[in-house]
């Protein structure tokens, strides 16, 4: 019987690998065919060593993956099946690495100008991270209510972000995390009772009534007139650090049309059926195959 995964086995491994300047990691759960577009892709363009983790995979993965490194370089560890965030918590606490670079497992690297980029980037002493900044925005109102929406947190583009580890840690030491969240603003004067109303946005009789009469109150004692503020997955990360006059920089144009292919959600549409604006594998196992065996003449079992 193999021994059990455990956070604190993955720590332990985490802990153990020599420390690099800098490393790729990519995460797998149960995505092994894309997963395997983008570790090729990695070691093929990102120029350093790569780590894939996966995380309880039931598709094969761990046997492919094992087998695959009989022809290519990387390490490979395995943990428990935690919620992304929590995992990238764990990843940067433990890691004795000075950079790593975050490779999405249903990302593509296409060429070989936006890593050295980044890189280039991440000299300046005081970026934490280089790669595609995702923009603050207000919510579309067919999202939610048409009365309140809400703020979509500024942050790091997670799919592809070249992160300085002191820097991270920084801000997990001081309480922030990559776990996505959500502050409840609508009713100011209570963070329950506007989390209590949050409800009524997924319940289509009310989702429309309106409590804009407490948007002028939102603004004196919040700051602005969004109903909540949605931090995605690094977001809290990003804003403590950025508070503390750490900066992103944003390679942008032509890189984030050229030089990458995200496919978007494909891990959460795995994982749990019926995801909204997320990709369906079999939507794209076409086009990965078709990647996989042009590209790097690979096919899939």
């Amino acid at each position: 019987m193999s021994p059990r995964i455990t956070t604190a086995s993955l720590v332990e491994h985490l802990r153990g690998l020599p420390r690099l300047a800098e490393r790729a990691i990519i995460i797998n759960c149960s995505t092994k065919a894309v997963t395997t577009l983008a570790l090729l892709s990695a070691l093929k363009y990102a120029n350093m060593p790569v780590l894939l983790i996966d995380c309880e995979s039931t598709d094969g993965s761990v046997a492919w993956f094992e087998d695959l490194r009989k022809k290519y370089a990387f390490d490979f560890l395995r943990a428990p099946l935690r919620p992304h965030g929590e995992t990238l918590d764990v990843i940067f606490g433990a890691s004795n690495d000075d950079a790593i670079l975050l490779v999405d497992s249903d990302l593509e690297i296409l060429r070989d100008d936006v890593v050295p980029e980044m890189r280039a980037a991440l000299t300046d002493p005081n970026a934490y991270g280089a790669g595609f900044l995702h923009e603050g925005a207000s919510m579309a109102e067919s999202a939610h209510t048409r009365s309140s929406p809400g703020r979509y947190m500024e942050r790091m583009w997670i799919p592809l972000s070249f992160l300085k580890t002191a820097a991270i840690r920084r801000a997990l030491r001081a309480g922030s995390t990559f776990m996505h969240s959500r502050d409840y603003l609508e009713f100011p004067w209570s963070r329950l009772v506007s989390k209590l109303l949050y409800v009524r946005h997924r319940l289509p009789l009310v989702k429309q009534v309106s409590l804009e009469g407490f948007a002028p109150a939102r603004e004196r004692i919040h700051g602005e007139r969004h109903a909540f503020r949605e931090y995605d997955t690094g977001a809290r990360v990003h804003l403590w650090l950025k508070e503390s006059e750490a900066r992103f920089a944003s390679v942008g144009e032509p890189f984030w049309s050229q030089s990458v292919k995200h496919y978007h959600g494909v891990t959460r549409a795995t994982l749990t059926r019926g995801q909204a604006n997320a990709t369906a594998p079999n939507a794209i196992e076409t086009e990965v195959t078709r990647r996989l065996e042009e590209q790097y003449d690979v096919a899939v079992r």
